[in-house]
């Protein structure tokens, strides 16, 4: 008995080493839903209710303008997307339907014969499966990384200033006549969210991320029916 008490004391240091990241990587990520959570409940309100779209288009002084209330509802939806898929990725760039299917196949295979079976097994055109070869180092490459959750609190935080632009534009619509003055500012947001996408170091990753998955419907239907 002793000598187990003893090894328990020697090993119980490094059993909670091991649990510490585990616990902070829980708790990071349960503090980035709450901290989007006001902002995408914000969001999906107008969204209820059919967008800023629907609010230009139910005044007839409006209506004229409901393609640039479109695309400012497609810009907001987009930042909670982004945000959302952020929180997910925090520690790690998170599977998909793409990686599913490449990479089991990649890693036992080999490159040579993972092209190989993909052009002469399924036909694939070879530039197409070379875009798959290419994802498949990149998410190999890169999909341990962490991201930085200061500054993940940070994005989410500007995002609440755009969030609540957004908010105010559907109450104008609703309360207003000043057409030109509602659909300027509809405008200068709808710019502002296309440059806090790009500008941000967050939210920049995030998209690089997601733009580095290839489109390939074709594959992932031929993985369903496997």
């Amino acid at each position: 008995m002793k000598k187990l008490l003893q090894s328990f004391r020697m090993f119980f240091p490094f059993f909670i080493l091991f649990l510490i990241p585990v616990h902070v990587a829980q708790a990071n990520s349960q503090t980035c839903y709450a901290l989007l959570q006001p902002v995408d409940n914000q969001v999906a309100s107008v969204k209820a209710q059919g967008g800023v779209w629907e609010a230009f288009e139910k005044r007839s002084n409006f209506r004229d303008h409901s393609t640039v209330a479109l695309h400012l509802d497609q810009k907001a939806i987009a930042l909670i997307y982004t945000l959302d898929y952020i929180c997910k990725a925090l520690h790690s760039i998170p599977t998909n339907d793409i990686s599913n299917y490449i990479l089991p196949m990649w890693r036992e295979r080999g490159e040579k014969d993972f092209i190989k079976y993909q052009t002469d097994g399924y036909g694939y055109a070879v530039e197409e499966v070379m875009t798959w070869v290419k994802y498949a180092k990149y998410f190999e490459k890169n999909h341990k990384r962490k991201l930085d959750f200061k500054k993940v609190q940070e994005t989410i935080k500007k995002s609440e200033s755009f969030v609540n632009r957004f908010v105010d534009i559907v109450k104008k619509v609703r309360k207003t006549n000043k057409v030109k003055e509602v659909v300027e500012e509809s405008k200068i947001l709808i710019a502002d969210f296309a440059k806090f996408h790009k500008e941000d170091p967050i939210l920049k990753q995030a998209d690089d991320e997601n733009t580095a998955i290839p489109h390939a419907s074709t594959l992932t239907e031929s993985a369903d029916e496997m």
